[in-house]
């Protein structure tokens, strides 16, 4: 457990990475679209997706994290499985915070009618009719999915190398090929996003499980990565 709790303490000393670089990031979509909103007509609403700048940071984090302190925990005599589950700690106390923050931001927004400005940046239209604790859960495990994919992916380069991204990216790229030409052949993309309007809600709960094999996977694959 000392091993586990030295390598949450390895990460978090990187506070830019985990903290300011996203905030940051986050802050300065606020600001550029709160003056956008204030030079506006009054009663103008003005929707931005900026909220997922913070999501595709998590995304970039999770590939970055293996370069950046694998090789040097293990330098530290840590292993292997106690770095895996001192990371997985990790992600999920920052995640957490992160979540509750942006959730707390879109309270605030939504009570505010959009910081008196009609500025809806923190809040996810789809997702308004649902309770706070809900969009809570949805804030986390979507920041967490995404964090773990990344990892996964990174695990993958860590373990085969460089050629094992060419074959990962290319087979994902031919398989969203036959996808979106086997659903544009036939029709199907109406019947898709009337369905996932129906059961957005399905879909997120099912990132959980995706969570744990993308953990699984990266695990195994540490444990015969190279340093």
């Amino acid at each position: 457990m000392n091993r586990v709790k030295q390598v949450v303490m390895l990460h978090l000393r990187n506070k830019n990475t985990w903290f300011l670089v996203p905030w940051a990031i986050l802050g300065a979509n606020f600001l550029i679209n709160a003056l956008i909103a204030l030079s506006l007509n009054e009663g103008e609403v003005i929707n931005t997706g900026a909220i997922a700048s913070i999501f595709v940071y998590t995304f970039i984090a999770g590939t970055l994290t293996l370069k950046e302190t694998f090789p040097f925990a293990i330098g530290l005599s840590i292993r292997r499985k106690d770095y895996f589950f001192g990371t997985a700690l990790t992600v999920l106390l920052v995640n957490t915070i992160s979540g509750i923050a942006i959730t707390i931001l879109s309270a605030i927004e939504h009570a505010t009618n959009g910081w008196n400005v009609n500025l809806h940046l923190f809040e996810i239209g789809f997702l308004n009719d649902l309770p706070y604790i809900a969009i809570l859960g949805i804030n986390i495990i979507l920041l967490i999915h995404l964090y773990f994919l990344g990892f996964a992916i990174s695990s993958l380069h860590r373990r085969f190398g460089r050629m094992s991204m060419y074959i990962f990216f290319t087979a994902a790229l031919l398989l969203g090929t036959i996808t979106s030409y086997t659903l544009t052949h036939f029709g199907l993309w109406d019947d898709i996003g009337h369905w996932v309007a129906h059961h957005y809600m399905d879909l997120f709960w099912w990132l959980i499980p995706l969570v744990v094999i993308y953990s699984l996977i990266s695990y195994g694959l540490l444990r015969r990565a190279a340093v």
